[in-house]
């Protein structure tokens, strides 16, 4: 069976929907958008943990934030440090409404901003390898860490809707 567009599906075409996807909901996907797991949170519900050793949502929303900014800080030719990322990774979150706001928009800002950045390129772009830490075996193409980044933000919102669903919300 063929379609009525014959054009071959592009790299572009393909990082850009997953992008997409994963941070703004559409009424035909299954899987939790960024933007629809964090929406109506109150900086109580995100704080909440199940058990002292588990995550909140809003540790899970900081981590987001760290490696996804680390991630266009190589995509920008300046590798962090993996040790210190990890070193800085799954603090305790304190705060008020305000806090908890702000680090909402800081994460829709900075995956707005893989949005943009996605769009704005060619597949050639896209296949760029990139170093993605201060390490010589560190480096793969940008579609790739890309693709791979925001999986990972598709598992921490299926996290999140657990969360919520354990707090009755």
């Amino acid at each position: 069976m063929t379609s009525r567009d014959e054009s071959a599906l592009t790299l572009k075409a393909l990082v850009t929907d997953q992008v997409r996807n994963t941070l703004l909901q559409e009424d035909w996907q299954w899987q939790p958008a960024l933007s629809e797991a964090l929406e109506g949170l109150t900086a109580a519900q995100a704080a909440y943990k199940p058990a002292p050793e588990r995550h909140s949502i809003w540790q899970i929303v900081r981590h987001l934030i760290l490696w996804k900014r680390a991630v266009l800080q190589a995509w920008d030719g300046d590798p962090p440090d993996e040790t210190q990322l990890g070193e800085a990774d799954w603090s305790k979150v304190t705060g008020d409404e305000a806090v908890w706001q702000r680090d909402v928009q800081a994460l829709m800002s900075v995956s707005r901003e893989f949005l943009d950045r996605v769009q704005s390129l060619d597949d050639a772009g896209l296949s760029r390898r990139v170093f993605w830490y201060r390490h010589p075996d560190a480096v793969q193409p940008l579609a790739i860490r890309l693709v791979r980044t925001v999986t990972h933000d598709i598992y921490h919102a299926g996290q999140i809707r657990y969360l919520r669903a354990l707090q009755g919300i």
